[in-house]
């Protein structure tokens, strides 16, 4: 039995701790470790809020790592912790990994850990920071604890203001810091779209007219003009090998992704200047920078769209061929031990410089352009945003930590920082490589089969999901073979892929072309104002009917011998359906009278993403072949939010009763016409989703190939009766606290 109401009064212990000769960081550990023993708990850790970057940072910890004292940031809002901050509440969690705002750290040493609470430390009614219990047992902590916490907190709280301070006032050594305008930001806190740990030397490659031309880098390089001859040779070499490698695992980018590097190396105006340049006493690099430099500053004048998105393309080639004139030259020249910094980034660049082992990407801005964050994943590169512009102009060439789990940029890391980042990526590598049992179906514990496939973005992909075991792809996103383009690809080149796609997984639906919204094609037209209301999905495709034809004719084509499955996106009733399936049906006449061999009866899908959509839902389910509910944009339309819209990301949620509601008309449509219906999006791998959508009727779904397993888990571990009542429960409730408490009577097995 926990005595917490002892810890008021001898909280007094405090006063003593003052007269143990420490820094203010060992002070701040003696009153952890104090607050540790009288909660009588394993865990203890005070955040304080940096008021120059308003971010929580972890200053002391009992029970936790250490060596990340200083360097755990957390944004207002993020994980347990933040949001404690930013609701300016205590939180108290009974299982801190079933909680959706968890946010897990490697090498933390928090997983051994259930019980969290964190309770918000005020001065003078200002946020100073957070206090945080943690323990093994679960469901630990009670009322009592809160309050007994919250007066704790009151009562540390002018101790924990001079800390922070002086914690602000002093540098690593504990000595105050001189002013200086000039000091660098040692630390920046983005927005992760693609987890992992890239380490690496900055490099600064911007596709956008930003005024950063080919800078050299801090190399050895060998001045000779035949040194130059051979880094010229090196690179034609190196870029032939890449185009080959590229054609064969990523087909989708095309055959000649390098071309326009090729070809400026092929042209003798360009390497002929820099000879020329070399001849007149110009050192080899310096020549190299000054002429690509050159053709940067004509690309940037230029009046022609594409010819200013070559810009990059230099940018890359003068890279390479510095790297070569090091003399240290690699079959295929990479980048790698680099992390890439750019203002501007479309995916066909991603897709080039990844394929050139890049570590990872510091980009500018929030990372809502849904594409960039998609494909960065499938190709599992790190990516964080950033909204500092001042981090993209410094010209900072040293060393980075990219911690894209954590959302973290560090600038000049110490050694020990670093052993401590690598050791993570060997624990990480490890943890790859020991894969947990693969299920092979799922099936709930009382026998029922439910069907779970993979959300496809690029053919590699496919590797993956077998691996995982897929069912098929319930869901290919034929969009990425245009955005990593950043154009519209042929007839042909359409069909190899969609053709090399069914022979490796026989049972795919095919989403039409979905760009606008998030999603944009670097050649349609200017931005929208308002894309998510505009332009895009299924509205595009009929406004843009040559390219629609296109893609259907290639998907006609190859799908002979398979069940083709065609799924419109952004359907908003009978009358586009109709209309898109008529062009279908035209696609179909035209190729027989071409003699052309075809799909002659493909399936036809609708993608129920739209509030209209759900009202016509019967309609839809009565002459359609299957129907696909598309949860993001379900969730987005159906309350009226942004889902990138950070604002009111804290609104956006699938528990809303009205999101609850709308997916049971819909599968009662479904079971009406028999039509056949599956889940895709991300509430798809959402534990108390998951139970809902099954026991509402579900029984097919479609999530990232990544979390097959983990939805396969989950749907083991249910009971289908248990979960069609509550289902049917929640459907009885009128607001999402509701709902949530619902899920909490659940978790804890309470009678409900």
């Amino acid at each position: 039995m926990k005595k917490t109401f002892d810890l008021i009064c001898s909280v007094r212990e405090l006063t003593s701790i003052f007269n143990t000769k420490t820094n203010i960081t060992g002070l701040l550990k003696i009153v952890v470790k104090l607050v540790a023993k009288h909660m009588q708990t394993e865990a203890c850790s005070v955040f304080l809020l940096d008021d120059s970057t308003e971010e929580l940072v972890l200053r002391a910890t009992a029970g936790l790592n250490p060596e990340f004292v200083g360097k755990i940031r957390l944004a207002p809002g993020e994980g347990v912790t933040g949001r404690s901050m930013k609701e300016r509440k205590p939180i108290n969690i009974p299982r801190g990994s079933d909680d959706p705002g968890f946010k897990h750290v490697p090498g933390m040493n928090e997983e051994q850990y259930n019980s969290i609470l964190a309770v918000p430390i005020l001065y003078q009614s200002e946020i100073l920071g957070v206090l945080v219990l943690e323990d093994p047992s679960i469901d630990y902590y009670n009322s009592h604890d809160i309050k007994t916490l919250q007066a704790i907190t009151s009562q540390l709280a002018t101790f924990l203001e001079n800390a922070r301070t002086l914690l602000h006032m002093t540098t690593k050594d504990g000595k105050i810091q001189k002013k200086n305008s000039n000091l660098q930001k040692k630390f920046y806190k983005g927005k992760s779209v693609s987890e992992g740990i890239a380490i690496g030397n900055a490099l600064y490659l911007s596709a956008s007219n930003d005024g950063i031309l080919l800078t050299t880098e801090n190399l050895h390089y060998i001045e000779t003009m035949a040194a130059f001859e051979e880094a010229l040779e090196a690179s034609v070499t190196q870029l032939e090998i890449l185009q080959a490698k590229m054609d064969e695992n990523l087909s989708e980018a095309g055959s000649l992704i390098f071309s326009s590097h090729l070809l400026m190396l092929s042209d003798d105006n360009f390497s002929g200047s820099v000879r020329d340049y070399i001849t007149d006493g110009e050192k080899p690099s310096k020549a190299i920078i000054r002429v690509v430099n050159e053709y940067i500053e004509l690309f940037i004048n230029s009046k022609n769209i594409n010819v200013q998105e070559k810009i990059l393309d230099l940018k890359d080639l003068g890279h390479r061929m510095l790297r070569n004139l090091t003399g240290e030259m690699k079959e295929d020249g990479d980048y790698s031990g680099q992390i890439i910094i750019a203002k501007e980034l479309m995916p066909s660049e991603l897709v080039k410089l990844a394929a050139q082992h890049t570590e990872g990407f510091i980009l500018y801005g929030t990372g809502s352009t849904s594409h960039i964050s998609i494909l960065a994943r499938s190709l599992e590169v790190p990516v964080v945003f950033l909204t500092d512009i001042n981090f993209f102009v410094s010209g900072y060439n040293g060393l980075l930590i990219v911690d894209a789990f954590q959302s973290n940029v560090i600038v000049d890391p110490d050694t020990k920082l670093v052993d401590t980042y690598l050791l993570n990526l060997k624990h990480l590598g490890k943890k790859e490589t020991e894969k947990p049992d693969i299920l092979d179906e799922s099936i709930t514990k009382d026998g029922r089969k439910i069907k779970v496939q993979a959300n496809i973005n690029i053919l590699s992909d496919i590797r993956s999901a077998k691996e995982f075991k897929a069912e098929g792809v319930g869901l290919y996103r034929s969009e990425f073979l245009f955005l990593i383009r950043n154009n519209f690809p042929s007839e042909e080149e359409q069909y190899l892929i969609y053709r090399r796609l069914l022979e490796q997984m026989e049972d795919v639906v095919f989403r039409t072309l979905d760009i606008g919204g998030d999603k944009i094609l670097g050649t349609a037209d200017k931005p929208e104002d308002n894309p998510f209301m505009g332009l895009r999905g299924l509205r595009y495709s009929l406004k843009n009917q040559d390219i629609f034809m296109v893609q259907l004719r290639a998907l006609l084509r190859a799908g002979i011998g398979y069940n083709l499955k065609i799924l419109f996106p952004l359907v908003t009733g009978i009358e586009d359906f109709r209309k898109a399936s008529g062009i279908v049906t035209e696609v179909i006449e035209k190729l027989h009278q071409e003699g052309i061999d075809s799909v002659k009866k493909p399936q036809i899908g609708v993608m129920i993403e739209l509030p209209s959509a759900v009202m016509m839902v019967d309609e839809l389910a009565e002459e359609a072949d299957f129907l696909s509910i598309g949860t993001n944009d379900l969730v987005q339309y159906l309350l009226g939010i942004d889902r990138n819209n950070e604002n009111i990301a804290d609104l956006y949620s699938p528990q809303h009763p009205s999101v609850l509601r709308a997916i049971k008309e819909i599968i009662n449509a479904a079971l009406k016409y028999n039509c056949p219906l599956s889940v895709c999006g991300n509430a798809a791998a959402d534990p108390d989703m998951l139970e809902y959508f099954i026991g509402a009727g579900i029984t097919s779904f479609s999530t990232n190939h990544r979390m097959i397993q983990f939805v396969r888990r989950q749907i083991s571990e249910m009971n289908y009766g248990h979960a069609k009542y509550f289902a049917k429960k929640s459907l009885t409730m009128r607001t999402v606290k509701d709902i949530q408490e619902l899920i909490v009577m659940k978790r804890t097995k309470i009678q409900f």
